[in-house]
């Protein structure tokens, strides 16, 4: 999960929260702030705590983030501890999941029980954890959610990059741009992109830079995720 972040906007107080979406898409771009993947019609605006519960956090800037139908209609009206739950815009949400090929994400083991209790709620809080192949059929997506699908779909595009780009990185240097300007950033998946391509630190490196609003300092001159300032994870 992406760290962002969203700094300053023009104004902290929305006379509507729809009117929040352009600053919003320029701070962190249009991707679903919880599973990534690119919003290329109709992005939600995603109340982190939900408008019908706190009313009063309805327009304001801190409390809002992008997301994609599926997180937010799985989300819906869920009431949000912020103590027990992290977000991608207050903690290095990166370093709390693990990216497996064919789609599958889980909780990164090294994390403390804490975190892992952090990471936990917030996956249960949109079900990124739905999977085609769960044996469980509460654990399958339903038939309009195919966030699953696109991460496998975006890990064999970044599994074929990646072999050009170790075919050609020395003699086409050129390689480099061309991956992460031109084909990552419309394909989303921040993740997933770096977890395929975890060695080399100029392309990760890169991919942080691609990504509007991710956050830097939530990793480091390696393009290796470290705690984030600040944050709990």
């Amino acid at each position: 999960m992406r760290p962002v972040v969203k700094c300053a906007s023009a104004q902290d107080d929305y006379p509507n929260y729809r009117d929040a979406l352009d600053d919003l898409a320029d701070r962190i771009g249009l991707f679903c702030s919880y599973c990534e993947q690119p919003i290329r019609h109709a992005p939600e605006i995603e109340h982190v705590q939900p408008k019908s519960l706190k009313p009063e956090l309805e327009c304001k800037w801190k409390n809002l983030l992008i997301a994609c139908t599926s997180c937010n209609r799985t989300k819906r009206t869920k009431s949000v501890g912020l103590a027990q739950v992290a977000m991608p815009d207050t903690d290095s949400t990166f370093r709390g999941l693990e990216f497996f090929e064919g789609g599958r994400i889980g909780l990164f083991p090294d994390l403390t029980d804490a975190q892992t209790q952090l990471m936990r709620h917030v996956v249960r809080l949109v079900r990124l954890d739905r999977h085609p192949d769960a044996k469980d059929k509460g654990d399958q997506p339903r038939d309009r959610d195919k966030r699953a699908d696109l991460r496998r779909d975006v890990w064999d595009t970044a599994s074929r990059c990646l072999g050009h780009y170790e075919e050609q990185r020395e003699k086409n240097p050129w390689i480099r741009n061309l991956i992460a300007d031109e084909i990552v950033p419309p394909r989303g998946f921040f993740s997933v992109w770096m977890t395929v391509f975890r060695d080399p630190p100029d392309m990760l490196k890169r991919f942080i830079q691609a990504f509007p609003g991710t956050d830097s300092s939530s990793f480091n001159d390696e393009g290796q995720a470290v705690p984030r300032p600040g944050g709990r994870l």
